[in-house]
Order: structure tokens, then sequence, then C-alpha cells
């Protein structure tokens, strides 16, 4: 008999250590957050997330549901990703991955969009950003509160290209796009125009290569590379 009491004791002895411990972890003022660290934020004012997460003084940090924090963050326009941490005893960590503008959509007026096709907002008066402006009926479908999963498979096609090594893209101003497969893309003046499908970019940047060195660009209207085994270049008329 006394050989069962022993371990119950014991056992009702550690439940009430841990539940004294779990009671003073959850009240007492040690534990209650003092201070919100973040990092990776360049776009968003520390004010700006705070006020978003609408943490209440003198929350105890064990009471804070860390995914919650963490939906809250990436709910916002300008989060890509967040990650949550504890810091014992009172501080929050927020590590963030902000959105980067890709380009300017023309719907109603400019809107700066990522390459996920997530609109971030419109572009204000005077703001001195040079980007590309895309325009045509495909990108008119934008929701400009939500996911834009077809924008998205586009824009990271033309984000690929315009980042290639190859001169013809390195200063795109302008992006029309009717259809992923009609793509029209302007640059500077003395470059041509670049028609090309979305869907045979591969194919139609590697006969470019081949028929690229035989080119006077400055002569060149237009290139069209939406042909499966041709190209279709244009002079100037002049």
């Amino acid at each position: 008999m006394i050989k069962t009491i022993v371990p119950l004791l014991c056992i009702a002895v550690i439940l009430s250590l841990c539940g004294a411990m779990l009671f003073y972890m959850q009240t007492s003022p040690r534990f209650e957050i003092n201070r919100i660290g973040i990092r990776g934020h360049a776009r968003i004012l520390p004010e700006t997330i705070v006020e978003a997460l609408q943490i209440e003084p003198r929350t105890n940090i064990f009471q804070i549901q860390l995914d919650a924090v963490k939906q809250k963050l990436e709910a916002m326009q300008w989060i890509k990703s967040a990650e949550v941490y504890r810091n014992f005893p009172d501080k929050l960590s927020i590590r963030l991955v902000e959105r980067v503008p890709f380009a300017l959509v023309k719907v109603d007026k400019l809107y700066l969009v990522d390459v996920d096709g997530v609109v971030l907002g419109a572009l204000a008066s005077g703001s001195a950003i040079r980007l590309p402006i895309i325009t045509g009926s495909f990108v008119k479908q934008i929701l400009l509160n939500g996911d834009n999963p077809e924008l998205a498979q586009a824009f990271h096609t033309l984000n690929t290209l315009l980042n290639s090594s190859h001169p013809l893209f390195h200063h795109i101003r302008k992006i029309q796009i009717e259809s992923p497969e009609n793509v029209i893309l302007f640059s500077d003046d003395s470059l041509p125009q670049i028609w090309l499908s979305l869907l045979s970019i591969q194919q139609g940047m590697e006969r470019l290569e081949r028929i690229y060195p035989e080119l006077t660009v400055e002569q060149i209207a237009s290139i069209d590379l939406r042909f499966q085994k041709r190209i279709i270049v244009t002079p100037n008329k002049s």
C-alpha cells in the first residue's frame, strides 16, 4: 500500500509544481511583452506593423498565438512572408520578407504589382519610379485585392526574360499583353519591338540567339518570335 501511495504523491507533487510554474509564466509581469523587434522592413513603417498586430499592453508572451500573428502580417499588402518568434522573457521578434515592385499595371490608373501578381497599391502622383508599364486586355482582369495566378505565371516568365543577359531586353519600358500568346515589348526608340509568346519563350529565345549576330538592330522595326519554325524581322521604313 505504501509503495502505491509514494508514486502517487510524487505525481501529485510534480503536477502541482507544473501547474504553479504554468500559472507563474502566464501571470508574471516578467513575461509581459515590452518589446517587438522587426527585421526585413524597408517600405513599411514599424509603427504600421505594430498597429496592425493590435497587441494589447501587458499581453503575456505565452498567450500570443504565433501562427495568428504570422497570418495577420502576411495579410498586409507589402508583406510576402513573415516569421514570428518569442524571445524570452519579454520580446516578440518578427522577420519579414517584403514584396518588391516588378512593374506598373495600367487599368483605370497605374498600379504597382510584384512578380506574383499582387497589387501593392496605386502609384502616387509625382512618384519617380522607373518600372515597365504593362497594358493590354490580359491585365484588365487583374484583381486589386486577391490572387492573380495567371498574371503571376506571365510575370514570372517576363521577369526571367527581363533579367536575361540579352541586350534587347535591358531597357524595356512598356509591355503590352493581349494574351499569353501575344506579347509586345517596347524599349528605347533605337531598339526594335519584340513580339513573343510566353508559352514558347524558350524556343523563341534560342532562335533569336542564332540569328542575332547577323542583325543590324538599329535598322529593324520589329522582331516576331511567336512562330514555331521561323522569326519575322521587319525593317524600318526609312
